[in-house]
């Protein structure tokens, strides 16, 4: 099997030369081993900088576990953790989103297969889709929002 696309990350610190991020230098001495005689590009771009293992070791090995744990201690639930949070106006100056409102669903009206693990809408059958609609229009309703029956051209109609 050859390769025919190789894209590694390089990092660029004060006064020190590139260093390739994880194990991008073997693996480009892997491809320049393997690759057939030809004629090659390399693009070398400024992104974002990524985040570090230990960024990642503090959001699920501190920040997560921490409130998780308390919360296990407390018998605090999602609701209970949702009023805690929200006990004051907390203003983040961000505005409803498709992606918040999924998370959210997810998290206030959380769906289980028959392994009894939670599923988001791509596992689920046409029966839990269908329920878990009626759940969160059903919450929502308790709420003041009122949502229609569903609309087999909804994708057709402006937001």
């Amino acid at each position: 099997m050859s390769i025919k696309q190789l894209k590694l990350h390089l990092q660029k610190l004060d006064g020190k030369p590139f260093v390739y991020e994880h194990n991008g230098q073997q693996l480009y001495n892997e491809f320049e081993a393997k690759a057939p005689p030809g004629c090659y590009e390399q693009i070398i771009k400024r992104t974002k900088k990524y985040k570090t293992n230990q960024q990642v070791k503090m959001h699920f090995g501190l920040l997560i576990n921490t409130i998780i744990a308390k919360a296990n201690d407390e018998g605090i639930d999602t609701s209970a953790f949702l009023k805690l949070l929200l006990q004051e106006d907390l203003p983040t100056g961000v505005g409803v989103t498709k992606d918040f409102l999924h998370q959210l669903f997810y998290v206030v009206c959380p769906s289980y297969g028959a392994e009894g693990r939670r599923i988001t809408l791509s596992k689920m059958s046409t029966r839990e889709a269908s329920n878990w609609f009626e759940r969160c229009r059903n919450l929502l309703a308790s709420r003041g929002f009122y949502i229609d029956d569903p609309d087999p051209n909804w994708k057709d109609k402006p937001i």
